[in-house]
């Protein structure tokens, strides 16, 4: 019978950026998200013209 292994693999999770807020983390502010590529207000914000385009002007 071969000896278990006392290897364990340690799982990182990726450092995902908000694209809302510049240089900030994705603090998962909103329930039942993982990150910014499945959060709603991300969503709205980049499917509206004049969101996006505010918030563009806003980061200079």
């Amino acid at each position: 019978m071969p000896a278990a292994s006392t290897r364990t693999a340690v799982r990182t999770r990726p450092d995902a950026r908000c694209p809302l807020r510049p240089g900030q983390p994705c603090t998962l502010c909103q329930l039942d998200v993982t990150g910014p590529e499945d959060c709603p207000v991300v969503y709205l914000v980049m499917s509206d013209d004049e969101l996006r385009e505010g918030l563009r002007r806003t980061q200079g």
